[in-house]
């Protein structure tokens, strides 16, 4: 059974280190195509437009990032689910749990869209947006919120695939996208000059076809993660599963990007020139964060399927395989960016002082990002061992609340973007000595006993 669903590799039986690498490599590319597009949309601003343009873009990056969190939380749910599943060889639950997440997935876009689209100029005035570039920022998220249910549903589609260890079709599905992406953001900037809006229409368009692609891949799939399109049901009991594990997770990632919603208002305090450097820097410095995440999501599956075949002592061993391997590559790419930081920004812009405030991130937050897997692969493991609100108690204390009174009581008194900056590593380090607590005497115990 878990060789014929898991067609990609044998991540019950075969090789840890390989299996998560092989594993998590794809999801790495996946996710830095994703931000290329992003990353795209940036580069043709403030090469063609200008730092204004530049600002507008970024100013909505945490707000995107907030929405996006919400349902890639929530699609971590049917991800382990499946996985876990398959491991146990429970075939109909898997049918269940496909058919109920990609319908909710259509509800729950349009959802997000209509919300979206009433409350983007709000936010944004909310966020303390520079006037001049409140109206082109306001323009581009409207537009990125029009095509959210396609985004939803490319997420939860991909989650499908990955349970059953297919992490080359989504990579495939964005390169070629991505490649539209950046085609039509030359078309609609630099020949029909339509600027920021022409930048927001070339995302929406790549995203909606990211969407049709995946969701015709799990039309045509011949395993049992098979999707019959016309089948639009919800089983409740599939639906709380995925819930019980997704909702903590969208609520980590929402906090996560809550708490950035508060410090990009103290950057939008800085200026314009602050916003464009932020914007270029946390470009660059995002291939740290996928390397994390794809070494998350690696053990997230494996971990999943090896839990649902009741294999504790190899689940302890991917584990702390998964840390290990992540921070070496989080090292590796840090290493390249110290090494080229001049050649990357002025990919975004040739301000001299946009460069100069960028370097400054890249020199603090982005140096040390290799702390970030400790944190986010112990909370994927307590995710698959049932205990995914740990790590969302963790985010509120150790994230949300310490950076929020960063930002009402150190940032004020020494106002600067250095003090902004050194925010991050320091809550990073609290929610490591969380997680790390929390998994050795919850999770180490419950593999140590089996228990399921």
């Amino acid at each position: 059974m878990v060789r014929a669903l898991s067609k990609k590799m044998d991540i019950v039986n075969g090789p840890i280190i390989q299996n998560i690498i092989f594993f998590a490599i794809p999801i790495f590319l996946t996710s830095s195509l994703q931000q290329l597009f992003n990353a795209a949309d940036i580069i043709v601003c403030g090469k063609f437009v200008g730092s204004v343009a530049l600002a507008a873009v970024g100013a909505n990056t945490q707000i995107i990032n907030l929405f996006i969190n919400s349902f890639t939380g929530l699609a971590i749910g049917a991800n382990v689910m499946i996985a876990n599943y398959i491991g146990a060889g429970k075939t109909q639950k898997i049918h269940n749990v496909v058919h109920t997440s990609m319908t909710f997935a259509y509800i729950f876009g349009i959802i997000l869209m209509i919300v979206g689209l009433l409350f983007s100029r709000n936010v944004l005035v909310f966020l303390g947006t520079p006037e001049e570039i409140l109206r082109p920022a306001t323009t581009y998220l409207q537009i990125i919120f029009m095509a959210i249910p396609f985004i939803v549903v490319y997420n939860f589609g991909a989650a499908i695939l990955r349970s059953i260890g297919d992490t080359k079709r989504p990579l495939i599905v964005l390169t070629a996208t991505g490649i539209l992406n950046v085609i039509l953001n030359v078309i609609f900037v630099v020949f029909f000059e339509l600027g920021v809006t022409g930048v927001a229409i070339a995302t929406a368009i790549s995203n909606v076809v990211n969407a049709i692609v995946v969701t015709y891949l799990l039309i045509k799939e011949n395993s049992e993660v098979k999707y019959n399109i016309k089948e639009w049901i919800i089983v409740p009991d599939s639906l709380f599963k995925i819930m019980r594990i997704g909702v903590p997770s969208a609520i980590s990632g929402m906090v996560f990007s809550t708490s950035n919603l508060c410090v990009q208002s103290a950057i939008n305090s800085l200026g314009t020139k602050t916003i464009a450097a932020n914007t270029a820097a946390l470009n660059i410095e995002s291939f740290t964060y996928y390397i994390t995440t794809s070494f998350s999501q690696a053990c997230l599956t494996i971990l999943s399927q090896n839990y649902g075949a009741e294999k504790f002592d190899r689940c302890k061993k991917i584990v702390k395989a998964c840390i290990l391997i992540a921070m070496l590559f989080v090292g590796i790419i840090i290493l390249i960016i110290k090494l080229f930081t001049n050649q990357f920004l002025l990919i975004f812009t040739n301000d001299t002082e946009v460069i100069n405030i960028a370097v400054t991130r890249l020199s603090i937050v982005t140096a040390l990002s290799f702390i970030q897997p400790i944190y986010e692969i112990y909370g994927s493991a307590l995710r698959v061992l049932r205990h995914p609100y740990i790590q969302t108690v963790a985010v509120i204390f150790g994230i949300i609340i310490f950076r929020v009174i960063w930002v009402f009581t150190v940032f004020p008194i020494y106002p600067s973007y250095v003090t902004i900056c050194a925010v991050y590593p320091i809550s990073w380090s609290i929610l490591i000595v969380f997680m790390f607590t929390a998994y050795m005497l919850i999770g180490r115990k419950m593999l140590k006993t089996g228990v399921v």
